[in-house]
């Protein structure tokens, strides 16, 4: 009779050690599904981000480039045609400062704007000026840097990144680097920050994810 209830409760133990370890193996199925499946969401909200920037970028360039025909229509040119490439690099040029001042500042005398100013309605959180703390840093411009015409301004991208601008219908040299000969060019960096358009366009085996007017 010992022996008897002695198997049976060791056969009662090994019965709950069973369950006991399914049930483990379950829980560990269900964090692996829990974290793949936070892996895809997380992707997807990634992607979704990624192309709501690009559509955003997209709009940017689109509108300001219907305010600089605008401008041009009043104006005969259009901004930074008496600007051309100094001691800057293509990567650094940009004459979006003037646009901004073009399209958005004052009118004369007070400022240097078109006479139908202003041509364009940026967002006060997107202008930006060169923040001098920091070196190729940007800053948030103030009231008073706002309405300073001697101030430089920049428009920022979804990236946080100055959208470049520069006009190439004035000159009478067209370089190999001018995307739009006929008018201009004006793009964002695109995603991974780098100023690949500014070259021109890309060879046939290359290409970049720079947003432009092209």
């Amino acid at each position: 009779m010992t022996s008897f209830f002695r198997t049976r409760s060791t056969g009662q133990t090994r019965t709950a050690s069973s369950k006991a370890g399914f049930t483990l193996i379950e829980l560990m199925i269900v964090v692996a599904i829990i974290g793949v499946l936070s892996t895809l969401v997380t992707k997807m909200i990634q992607m979704a981000q990624a192309r709501s920037f690009e559509a955003n970028a997209k709009s940017d360039i689109s509108t300001l480039s219907s305010a600089l025909e605008a401008y041009a229509r009043d104006e005969g040119v259009y901004p930074g045609w008496d600007m051309k490439l100094g001691g800057e690099d293509l990567e650094t040029f940009n004459c979006f400062p003037i646009l901004f001042e073009n399209l958005q500042g004052e009118r004369p005398p007070e400022g240097k704007a078109g006479k139908n100013a202003p041509y364009s309605d940026m967002a006060a959180d997107r202008i930006a000026v060169i923040d001098e703390d920091f070196e190729e840093e940007f800053k948030r411009a103030g009231r008073d840097e706002l309405f300073d015409p001697e101030v430089d301004k920049y428009y920022l991208d979804p990236w946080s990144e100055p959208y470049f601008y520069r006009e190439n219908k004035s000159k009478r040299t067209k370089e190999d680097w001018m995307l739009k000969r006929r008018g201009f060019d004006l793009w964002s960096i695109g995603p991974d920050g780098e100023n690949e358009a500014c070259f021109g366009y890309p060879e046939e085996d290359e290409e970049y994810d720079d947003i432009g007017n092209w």
